[in-house]
């Protein structure tokens, strides 16, 4: 299956054309048919986990509902996922995954199929976005995130990161390896991001010292600090790191971007399944997505969150922009993501 965005459609209803008013906590509350005791939610730890508490938690604890956090990586969830997979109940209700991975976790039979009855906000979800099995929480891009201080001039493509004068001074995020395969692939002259041609940009760009991560939070550190000048990181990331007082900027690379969707299920044997199907419309709630897009940075998912204009310039994209975004296929993502970690852990992070 191969993931296709149709570009006019899309860019006019992000944009503000097809809006209705934001619905707010107390219309959600007063609408929701059901009260779910506690609904527990595997999600990424940080900045992430920090937004759902502040934006989607409290529209079900307005409905007398309480929200759990499972937090870890997203390898360590889907690790997870899959080990309970034959238990009658497992140990989550959601799980939040990048596209990429949820649909892996579809492929390996995991997930409950969205419930229109249960999820009303569904209805609004741009129509590219939609798939049977998840729904689609936020989406933004990869591109280059730099300091300006640092390097005046905006680095105009992924293949900056060769410059000998960046030695030392790119780093990267651990949990985001399979997306560096496909800055790789892009760098490398391949439109589709196969992985296994990413490889030959990540060997070259390990001649260059980069730096190694454990987590997003931590390349924000290493910029501020100015260990690093540059990384390759979602577009909306740079815009709440530039919130927080981290010197950098974002520039769209001349080889296309990555799109990223991250998105949220409900597990075939979760314990509460009406819970989280619940948790799920609270995601998609219009007034939680503008939230979402003016705190993190992230474009809302639903066409009836109506964003100022200066905040849809600022977490969107142009017209040309998303004709350059790579569209991902899926089933070739899965087939060589295992190798490819390999590459990664055993062979690109080794003496790094």
């Amino acid at each position: 299956m191969t993931y296709r965005i149709d570009r006019r459609k899309f860019l006019q209803t992000a944009s503000g054309l097809l809006v209705a008013p934001a619905l707010g906590l107390e219309t959600l509350s007063a609408r929701a048919a059901t009260a779910c005791p506690n609904v527990v939610v595997g999600t990424w730890g940080g900045d992430y986990e920090r937004l759902l508490d502040k934006n989607v938690a409290p529209i079900i604890k307005a409905q007398g509902g309480a929200v759990t956090y499972a937090t870890a990586d997203q390898v360590s969830r889907m690790t997870k996922m899959r080990a309970e997979k034959m238990l009658r109940h497992g140990s989550l209700d959601v799980s939040c995954l990048a596209d990429t991975d949820m649909f892996i976790m579809n492929q390996a039979g995991t997930l409950a199929p969205v419930e229109a009855s249960l999820v009303a906000n569904e209805a609004n979800v741009f129509e590219p976005l939609r798939k049977p099995y998840s729904i689609p929480h936020i989406f933004s891009a990869m591109g280059i995130v730099y300091n300006p201080e640092k390097i005046p001039t905006a680095p105009d493509a992924f293949k900056a990161a060769l410059d000998p004068r960046f030695k030392n001074r790119v780093g990267l995020s651990d949990i985001l390896f399979a997306y560096y395969g496909m800055a790789g692939a892009l760098a490398a002259g391949d439109p589709k991001g196969d992985l296994s041609k990413g490889v030959k940009f990540l060997r070259e760009l390990k001649q260059n010292r980069p730096k190694v991560y454990p987590s997003n939070e931590a390349v924000a550190s290493a910029l501020k600090t100015g260990d690093i000048w540059m990384t390759f990181m979602w577009k909306a990331r740079a815009l709440q790191w530039k919130k927080q007082g981290v010197p950098v900027e974002f520039a769209f690379p001349s080889e296309g971007a990555i799109p990223a969707v991250f998105e949220a299920a409900v597990l075939k044997n979760a314990p509460e399944k009406t819970c989280g199907f619940n948790y799920l419309n609270a995601m998609l709630d219009p007034h939680a997505q503008v939230e979402f897009a003016s705190t993190m940075g992230y474009a809302p998912t639903v066409s009836n969150a109506k964003l100022p204009a200066d905040l849809q310039q600022s977490v969107g994209f142009t017209d040309a922009q998303l004709s350059k975004f790579l569209k991902p296929d899926y089933e070739a993502f899965a087939a060589q993501k295992p190798a490819f970690l390999k590459y990664w852990s055993q062979d690109f992070k080794v003496g790094l």
